[in-house]
């Protein structure tokens, strides 16, 4: 499995859940769009681009409603997933969402295992049997 942080996460968040992700053999690589990507690539270049490396699971706070559903429509037609952390999450300092986030990160990977394609909601208050909502894209 192939993970994506979006520009409006810290790629120093996605570069850590990467360094702790090489004991988890099914996660194959974590990037953050500035890996590939100039920091101000639109979304439908990016989710465009992806897409001639499979299908990867989308890690943002983003909801991509803009441009009239097309950034939605280029998701689904790439069959990427995508796990849109709550609006809460882009309230808390850095250390605070990398806390939370290396809590989450077993179930994304659990749950990534599970699903191919969607939308799902990543609440900020953690639960070990919090199971991610689906959300209608």
């Amino acid at each position: 499995m192939k993970f994506f942080f979006d520009n409006n996460l810290s790629p120093h968040l996605a570069h850590g859940i990467r360094e702790l992700s090489k004991v988890a053999p099914q996660v194959e690589d974590v990037i953050h769009l500035t890996d590939r990507f100039a920091r101000d690539a639109k979304d439908l270049t990016w989710i465009g681009d992806l897409a001639q490396d499979g299908q990867w699971y989308i890690i943002s706070i983003d909801r991509f409603k803009q441009q009239h559903g097309a950034e939605r429509q280029a998701i689904r037609r790439a069959g990427h997933t995508v796990f849109i952390l709550d609006a809460q999450w882009s309230t808390q300092a850095f250390w605070a969402q990398s806390e939370r986030l290396v809590r989450w990160w077993p179930q994304v990977v659990a749950y990534s295992e599970l699903v191919s394609g969607g939308a799902y909601r990543v609440p900020w208050r953690h639960s070990p049997v919090t199971k991610f909502q689906a959300i209608p894209f």
